[in-house]
């Protein structure tokens, strides 16, 4: 998914180098890739700008809901190899920016880990540890959404 790919290379979870295999894989497994996955295979030496503008230029229709709800399912995945919290919550106070207005239950909790998180690192208030538990239980529920992305 192309939105996937976007999203995930904007926000720092995905690297050019990850897209550029995306589209490869693609064009191996399709008979006849659209010119827009071909023009992204060949982009490795381009910009980050310029990988999002032609990521923007796949074609296809999709659920705006969905893309997002994978980047935290792919998230979940990362958190539970690295436990790299605040990692992760820079890349989900980055995908802010992406939410489509229906996904605004998604903003409010984002923005509440990541106050927790900030809290909780500065002494002020909480525990690290229960907020790694918080954003374990709020990423969790997006691992079903993984069978969409391959």
């Amino acid at each position: 998914m192309a939105e996937v790919n976007r999203l995930g290379v904007s926000i720092g979870l995905l690297t050019i180098e990850e897209v550029i295999k995306w589209a490869d894989n693609l064009i191996e497994h399709i008979d006849t890739p659209p010119y827009e996955i071909i023009e992204l295979s060949l982009s490795a030496k381009e910009k980050l700008e310029v990988i999002n503008l032609k990521l923007m230029n796949v074609k296809g229709e999709f659920d705006y809901d969905l893309p997002p709800k994978i980047i935290l399912g792919l998230l979940n995945q990362y958190i539970n190899t690295t436990e790299d919290m605040s990692s992760v919550i820079e890349k989900m106070d980055k995908l802010i920016e992406y939410l489509p207005v229906s996904c605004e239950w998604i903003e409010k909790e984002i923005h509440y880990i990541s106050d927790g998180y900030y809290l909780a690192e500065q002494n002020i208030y909480g525990e690290l540890k229960e907020m790694l538990i918080n954003l374990k239980r709020f990423l969790n529920q997006f691992k079903s959404v993984l069978i969409f992305f391959n």
